[in-house]
């Protein structure tokens, strides 16, 4: 299972991330936008994805995607880290990354 400290690793080490406690929970943001936020069970993520993307992951496997009913108008999807694979948390937390940083800034990390 990923860890959160393996979460924070990759979050951290995105341009512009910090760490910042969102009601007792570790969030990841960029210039206050929050992009992924760790829940308190331990075993889930909270991740900001387009609405597109929401619809196909929650569709294409809805044990690991899950949109709790209070984020049901929000673009959030709840990963379970025990079922998810790492390189694709990776790449959904660039994604989440990529969707508030300043376009600026991901155009220099990715070029």
């Amino acid at each position: 299972m990923i860890t959160e400290d393996q979460i924070r690793s990759y979050a951290l080490s995105l341009p512009e991330t910090d760490e910042v406690d969102h009601w007792g929970k570790p969030s990841f943001r960029v210039r206050n936008k929050i992009y992924a936020v760790i829940q308190p069970d331990g075993v889930s993520l909270l991740v900001k994805l387009t609405a597109d993307d929401r619809a196909a992951y929650t569709t294409m496997d809805p044990a690991v995607y899950q949109v709790p009913p209070k984020y049901a108008t929000l673009n959030y999807v709840i990963i379970q880290l025990e079922l998810v694979d790492p390189n694709e948390l990776k790449s959904l937390l660039f994604k989440a990354w990529s969707l508030v940083a300043p376009k600026r800034v991901v155009k220099s990390f990715v070029t």
